[in-house]
């Protein structure tokens, strides 16, 4: 998918506390929206955003019907009625909280925000993205005070690295919607959980993904296959990959 995000409006915005359940830690889940100041918008805007670079499009999925995936079901109120979106933003929290029982998921920041005038593909839609915040950077502070100069630090969420995110465009409702994620925080197994247990998606099956899915055969045919029956050193794959 292809993104424009210049026009694109944060409309309305929750924050959340998530825990990890399996480790007594408790949640927090705003029954407000949150109200920030337009300058921060802004900034919230290319922190939520600018990661989506990725092909890869997947769909929400249930075994038996649709309705009973939870996030697609929360979703599909709020966008046939953003008003509900306070009581669903709610849902959702509670629902990544029960997923969140891995002893090593970390706690952090849940966002639910919802987006008017995103640009995809040429065309105009709504989305609703949710994400998570789970690694906080230190940042030094750098004042002058009395001719000297006062260096202090405090710990903070880097803008420039979401940790894991999820936009869910208005179209092809049917079919699970269309989405786009970011997990810059899989390294095993157990951070499955956000796009297997908590959002229950599949990889929409399009031609990119078809072309990945060849480039991997290829692959593993080149440097497992092509070996046993002719002779080759790594030069020789390397050209042939």
């Amino acid at each position: 998918m292809v993104f424009n995000i210049e026009e694109a409006v944060i409309e309305k915005i929750f924050l959340h506390h998530i825990g990890n359940k399996s480790a007594g830690e408790s949640y927090y889940i705003s029954k407000e929206e949150t109200l920030v100041e337009a300058p921060i918008l802004l900034l919230l805007k290319e922190y939520f955003l600018r990661a989506f670079k990725s092909e890869e499009q997947y769909h929400f999925k249930h075994d038996f019907d649709l309705n009973q995936n939870e996030v697609y079901s929360l979703v599909k109120k709020s966008f046939e009625n953003p008003d509900s979106l306070t009581e669903n933003s709610a849902n959702l929290a509670l629902h990544l909280y029960n997923k969140s029982d891995h002893p090593k998921i970390k706690a952090g920041e849940f966002y639910v925000v919802y987006f008017s005038g995103l640009w995809v593909n040429g065309e105009t839609c709504d989305a609703i993205g949710l994400f998570k915040s789970e690694n906080k950077d230190t940042f030094f502070e750098v004042e002058l005070k009395h001719q000297q100069f006062d260096i202090s630090s405090r710990e903070g969420i880097n803008i420039n690295k979401l940790d894991k995110g999820c936009l869910i465009l208005n179209t092809h409702q049917e079919e699970g919607y269309l989405l786009s994620i970011v997990d810059n925080t899989n390294k095993s197994m157990e951070a499955q959980y956000w796009k297997d247990d908590f959002l229950n998606i599949l990889i929409h099956n399009n031609s990119y993904h078809q072309t990945q899915q060849f480039l991997t055969l290829t692959k593993q045919f080149v440097t497992e296959h092509l070996p046993q029956e002719f002779e080759m050193n790594t030069t020789d794959k390397i050209d042939l990959l």
